[in-house]
C-alpha cells in the first residue's frame, strides 16, 4: 500500500522537496486518483433537515386524569311527580274555625270565693283578666292562644307539631286543662277549656297517626261522649259549613 507524506507549507527545503515529489506523482499516469475528492456541498446541508425530522419521545410518569367530556343533550328532562305528601294535601284544604272563645267561666268560681279573704283578691283579679284577654282558637289546621296584657301574646301551633297530649277534667267535664307536647320538647298549656269533651274529641282527630292512641285516647268519659254522639244525644263533632260570603282564612 502506498504511503503518504504530509507536507507543511513550502517554507523549508524539506517542504519544497515534498511539494516537488507530490507534483511528480500527480503527473504520472493515474496520479489523479491520489487526490481526495472534495466534499459534496449538499451533504452537510442534508444533515440538518434529517436531524430536524427526528421525533423526540418522552415518558410522562403522571398522566392526565382528565376524562373526555360527554356531549350534553339539549332535550328537556321529564320530571316524574310522585303523590303529594300529607303536608301538601293539608295546604289545599281551606282553614275553618271549630271553636273560638275565652276560658271557661268556671275558673273564676274558686278565686271568687277566696275574695272573702284579703289574699284571695289577687287570684280573683287574675282570673277576670284571663276572661277578658285570653282567647282559644281551634281550627282544622292549628291551635291559636292569645294571652297576656290585652291579648298581645300570640302562640300558634300546627297539629302536625304535636307529639303528645295530657288532659285533666274539671267540674265534672264542663271544663278541663290540656298540655300539648311539641316535637322540639316545648309545651303549650290550655287552662279551663270550655266544652271540653267536644273540643278534646276534635283535637285528637286532627293529630298525626298514632298520637291520640299513644296519649291514651279515648278514655272512659271520651267513650261515653262518643256513644252519646252516635245515639243523637249530642250533635256530631264536625266543622261548620264554609260561609259563601266570607272566604275561609288560610294558614300553615
Amino acid at each position: 500500500a502506498p504511503s503518504f507524506v504530509l507536507c507543511s507549507a513550502p517554507t523549508t527545503p524539506m517542504s519544497r522537496y515534498c511539494s516537488l515529489a507530490l507534483a511528480a506523482l500527480i503527473s504520472l499516469p493515474g496520479g489523479e486518483s491520489l487526490l481526495l475528492p472534495a466534499p459534496a456541498p449538499h451533504r452537510a446541508a442534508a444533515v440538518a433537515p434529517l436531524a430536524a425530522r427526528r421525533v423526540s419521545m418522552a415518558y410522562n410518569p403522571q398522566p392526565s386524569k382528565a376524562k373526555p367530556r360527554k356531549a350534553k343533550s339539549k332535550e328537556p328532562k321529564q320530571k316524574v311527580k310522585g303523590p303529594p305528601s300529607a303536608a301538601a294535601q293539608l295546604q289545599l284544604v281551606p282553614e275553618q274555625t271549630f271553636y273560638e272563645a275565652a276560658p271557661s267561666i268556671t275558673e273564676t268560681i274558686i278565686p271568687g270565693l277566696s275574695v272573702l279573704t284579703v289574699v284571695g283578691i289577687i287570684p280573683f283579679g287574675a282570673s277576670l283578666a284571663r276572661q277578658a284577654w285570653t282567647r282559644y282558637k281551634i281550627t282544622n289546621k292549628r291551635l291559636e292562644i292569645k294571652s297576656g296584657f290585652q291579648g298581645k301574646e300570640v302562640v300558634q301551633v300546627t297539629w302536625r307539631e304535636v307529639v303528645d297530649v295530657k288532659w285533666l277534667r274539671r267540674f265534672g267535664g264542663a271544663a278541663g286543662d290540656l298540655v300539648l307536647t311539641l316535637q322540639d320538647g316545648a309545651k303549650v298549656e290550655m287552662r279551663a277549656l270550655a266544652e271540653f269533651e267536644r273540643n278534646l274529641n276534635f283535637i285528637m282527630a286532627q293529630l298525626g297517626d298514632g298520637v291520640a292512641a299513644d296519649s291514651g285516647f279515648p278514655d272512659g268519659p271520651a267513650r261515653e261522649f262518643e256513644e252519646r254522639v252516635q245515639s243523637g244525644e249530642e250533635p256530631p263533632v264536625e266543622l261548620p259549613p264554609l260561609s259563601e260570603t266570607e272566604p275561609a282564612p288560610t294558614g300553615a
